[in-house]
């Protein structure tokens, strides 16, 4: 009986294995994540945290650094899960075809909200995210006259650490960005750039790539 149990098991991960891309979800993509990318959620940590979603409860995990960990929203495309008491990570499925990217939006809470977004195949290989997604400067929530470009950049240097935001919006499929520079910069300094300075950048899921959207 146990050898029936042990080949029942074996053929179940070939099965789950064999799935295509897009038949999978976020829930199987989170779980099978070999750690290299979640490395304060060991894996039992992370099946612990799904089991609990899924029954109902949002129950906060500890992590490798002893803080907490707890998903706050989970769909077959779309995951947020707060990772500490200063880090929060956003994954977004992107399916056109047979082909699946995986994105994911890490933020650092402090001293500003402060994101940075990778690519990743199916196998949570690192891709070249600059093909798929690329992301704003400092100097792109600028409105000055194109032409003056010297101007443009000496005012984008106000903000001496360029902290930007991105927030994912499952439902429509965007991602926008925010300048949170306010909260590392002087008051005075501020000041002088606030005039010049646009609230977001909106990007758009097209296929597999993110595109600006045009105002």
């Amino acid at each position: 009986m146990k050898n029936v149990k042990l080949a029942i098991t074996a053929l179940l991960l070939a099965a789950s294995t064999a799935l295509p891309s897009a038949a999978r979800t976020m829930r199987d993509f989170f779980a099978a994540e070999d750690g290299g990318i979640f490395v304060s959620l060991p894996h039992d940590t992370r099946l612990d945290m799904l089991d609990y979603y899924e029954a109902g409860r949002k129950m906060p995990m500890t992590n490798n650094f002893g803080g907490s960990a707890v998903i706050d929203t989970l769909s077959a495309g779309y995951m947020r899960l707060t990772t500490s008491a200063s880090s929060r990570v956003e994954m977004l499925l992107a399916t056109s075809g047979r082909d699946t990217v995986i994105y994911v939006s890490t933020t650092y809470l402090l001293p500003a909200a402060d994101s940075h977004v990778t690519a990743y195949d199916t196998n949570w290989k690192p891709l070249d995210t600059s093909k798929y997604f690329k992301m704003p400067q400092m100097r792109d929530f600028i409105s000055i006259s194109r032409g003056d470009k010297a101007r443009r950049d000496d005012v984008a240097g106000l903000a001496k650490i360029p902290t930007l935001e991105c927030i994912i919006n499952p439902a429509g499929n965007t991602i926008t960005v925010r300048p949170t520079v306010k909260c590392t910069m002087t008051v005075e300094g501020y000041d002088k750039l606030e005039p010049y300075l646009a609230t977001s950048i909106s990007y758009e899921l097209k296929g597999l790539k993110f595109k600006k959207v045009k105002k």
